[in-house]
């Protein structure tokens, strides 16, 4: 089994945090993603460089039902993300777990 995935979870909106170590996820690729929620998801992972190149990903997707709760397993290489990884959720109660490495 690989230990190079790691996992991150935040509930409600803000910063994901590393579920081991609690520190900020940055700078990785996003490898799946768990939710539960009802309503619009994004989640950043982009940043401006020095020669104003905007540098990284969003992902956005909706939960769709109020009992919803879903994956999604991202293939192969995974999305880039660049500074910090942070999720706006529609509700404080909706929590999203990040896979990334």
């Amino acid at each position: 089994m690989a230990t190079n995935i790691r996992q991150g979870f935040v509930t409600g909106s803000g910063a994901v945090l590393d579920t081991t170590t609690n520190v900020t996820v940055a700078n990785t690729r996003i490898k799946g993603i768990t939710y539960s929620g009802v309503g619009t998801f994004t989640v950043t992972g982009n940043q401006t460089d020095d020669y104003g190149n905007v540098r990284g990903s969003n992902i956005k997707f909706v939960g769709t039902t109020n009992t919803d709760a879903g994956d999604i397993m991202i293939p192969d290489f995974g999305i880039r993300v660049v500074g910090p990884v942070k999720v706006s959720a529609p509700t404080s109660t909706a929590t999203v777990a990040i896979y990334y490495g």
